[in-house]
């Protein structure tokens, strides 16, 4: 399958065309006359998932504070249990899990600042984008930590009180999220409902182990943030032949991927408490971000000018190369709900750069295997294959640059980063895999 030129064709067409409705902004369209009415839209579409309650919302691209705003809050931390030579670190580290709870995928360029007064720390969160408070707020979750209660010796079980309360049932055990290295979202296979699978330590899985053992026929509750998840029974034949590290059960997939979120992010070492809460304006006017892109849609107009004067057919081919490379990464943009900011926008400009340079590579040594004598077949084949090697080293060094950006920069720089390593993947995609295929089929003759 897709071994011809033109299933490969069909292939990309389909492709393209979706990446197109995608990346497609919503345009009203709407037209009268005494005879019809339309009034419908093109693109910005929000698809619902079949047999789920999940949607994939393309309605917009996600964008960064500098040009849409977003929420900040400012968080309180509650140093009275550490000692003053610990109290910067803990600060450090409280910022660093806030940043890999709200930016586990590094690409909504959070910006997190630790400022302190008069010996209070507190810690300044700006999200993106974001314009529900609540949504934020439950983002940044509390203390995220998971421990295992046992029920009270001084209390007989099974309870016959009702107006216990939970907290008065329950207390603390020797077993808690400390003692984990991860968490992971998986189903149950029998029930197809989704868990929480916890990774113990070795030492942690022991203590767990001695535990159940300990309280057979009783509950172990398991609280996250003194909320109760679960309160499972331990059964003789579980205390006896425990071998595997326990889950959690009972939780929707969103509720089950919000909690592992926050458990794999780990524990913050202290308590933490929002004092403030607000709405925050762009930092740039609208009017700046629309130069920026009225610049690159120039920059993109004038190469494509280029690529048509000097290589004529091939510039044609490349493009359309350039188009279906400006779809397919404004697409993945969406897919990923990766922010649009404006180091983002350079990014994905310098990256068309990039792939432009691709097409000149080739086509140059195709023009020269021409002016050597060798047919056009025989030259579009040399100009690709002797081509790629100069391209692959390029572009490889470019990837490992915006990787150490990523790894090590923050906020706007990992934006750029990113977009920029996107760029660069479909740049080889678009202008070595699918202008070889054009450049096939369409392509048997060339001016030298």
């Amino acid at each position: 399958m897709f071994k011809s030129n033109s299933s490969k064709l069909v292939l990309i067409t389909i492709l393209a065309t979706l990446a197109f409705l995608i990346a497609l902004p919503r345009i009203d369209i709407k037209y009268s006359t005494k005879y019809f009415n339309i009034n419908s839209y093109l693109g910005g579409y929000i698809v619902n998932i079949p047999f789920t309650n999940k949607f994939l919302d393309f309605s917009d691209f996600k964008k960064g504070l500098d040009i849409e705003g977003g929420v900040k809050l400012v968080i309180k931390l509650d140093m009275s249990q550490i000692p003053d030579n610990g109290k910067q670190q803990a600060a450090e580290s409280v910022r660093d899990i806030l940043n890999r709870r709200i930016n586990f995928l590094g690409v909504s360029e959070t910006a997190t600042y630790i400022s302190q007064t008069n010996g209070e720390y507190r810690i300044i969160v700006e999200i993106p984008g974001q314009k529900n408070l609540e949504s934020a707020i439950k983002s940044i979750g509390s203390t995220a930590q998971l421990k295992f209660k046992i029920v009270d010796p001084k209390i007989k079980w099974p309870i016959t009180d009702s107006n216990l309360k939970i907290n008065e049932i329950f207390i603390d055990s020797n077993v808690s999220g400390k003692d984990l290295i991860g968490s992971e979202v998986s189903f149950d296979s029998t029930k197809n409902q989704p868990m929480i699978q916890l990774r113990f330590s070795n030492e942690g899985r022991e203590k767990f182990s001695n535990l159940v053992k300990q309280n057979v026929k009783k509950p172990i509750g398991i609280f996250l943030d003194d909320t109760l998840l679960q309160a499972p029974i331990v059964s003789e034949d579980l205390a006896n032949g425990l071998t595997s590290d326990p889950t959690i059960t009972g939780l929707d997939l969103e509720s089950a991927k919000n909690v592992s979120s926050l458990l794999r992010a780990g524990a913050l070492p202290v308590p933490i408490e929002i004092v403030q809460q607000s709405l925050i304006g762009a930092t740039l006017g609208q009017d700046s971000v629309n130069k920026s892109l009225l610049a690159g849609f120039i920059g993109l107009f004038i190469i494509i000018i280029f690529l048509n004067i000097t290589y004529r057919k091939l510039g044609f081919i490349a493009s359309i190369c350039l188009l279906i490379y400006v779809f397919f990464v404004l697409a993945t943009f969406k897919l990923l709900n990766v922010v649009i900011s404006l180091p983002g926008i350079a990014g994905f400009v310098f990256s068309i750069g990039v792939a432009c340079d691709a097409c000149i590579l080739i086509f140059e040594r195709v023009k020269e295997e021409l002016r050597w004598g060798k047919p056009t077949s025989i030259a579009i084949i040399n100009g690709y294959e002797r081509a790629w090697s100069s391209i692959k080293d390029s572009n490889l060094s470019t990837l490992i640059a915006a990787f150490i950006l990523f790894q090590f920069g923050s906020g706007f720089v990992k934006g750029f980063a990113l977009t920029l390593a996107i760029g660069i993947v479909f740049s080889l995609i678009c202008c070595v895999y699918i202008s070889r295929i054009l450049v096939n089929t369409f392509v048997k003759d060339i001016e030298k």
